[in-house]
């Protein structure tokens, strides 16, 4: 890592995850990390006490309450999540929309047409500094296999997407939204 001032980064900072108010992170992976971080100037986030600590890895401050974090700086995209309907338990799955904070992992579940609003660079949504993204959910079959679909997908988002926290923003609960065909 170059250079850094001492006066750009803030040290002595402990991650727990344990569900408290304090900030809780991710890895890369999307693995939950627990243990000392520090803060850069830039606002990222990177595991370690010090820059000079030789396994330092970014990291990714995610909401433990599935809710988007909060800060001077989040975003104001209403959290509007679809449900899925009657037809979608026929179909046997639904799509699902989220917007997702550029410089920071900010995710908020949004519905269809506000992922338009974002798609046609509304001014009425912050399109400059979010970006939209949907993944397709499982709803019903084989609940083992529902689950593993949905990680899957999930998993598969975070990397194409750079989502990275999504799994956890969703608490990993991959039979969200399950039901079982009678």
């Amino acid at each position: 890592m170059a250079y850094i001032p001492k006066n750009k980064i803030q040290t002595g900072l402990y991650a727990s995850n344990r569900g408290t108010p304090q900030l809780s992170f991710v890895t890369k992976d999307s693995s939950p990390y627990v243990g000392s971080y520090y803060k850069l100037y830039n606002g990222k986030f990177f595991s370690g006490k010090t820059p000079d600590d030789p396994t330092t890895q970014e990291i990714f401050p995610v909401s433990s309450n599935n809710l988007p974090l909060q800060s001077s700086e989040a975003s104001s995209t209403p959290y509007s999540p679809l449900l899925p309907t009657e037809q979608d338990y026929k179909n046997g799955s639904f799509m699902r929309y989220f917007s997702l904070r550029l410089n920071q992992p900010l995710f908020v579940e949004i519905s269809k047409a506000t992922k338009d609003l974002f798609d046609q660079k509304d001014p009425s949504v912050a399109w400059k500094t979010n970006k939209t993204f949907s993944l397709i959910w499982e709803l019903t079959g084989d609940i083992t296999k529902v689950a593993q679909t949905n990680k899957n997908i999930t998993e598969l988002t975070e990397q194409r997407s750079r989502a990275y926290g999504l799994s956890v923003y969703l608490k990993e609960n991959w039979t969200q939204y399950y039901k079982e065909k009678p």
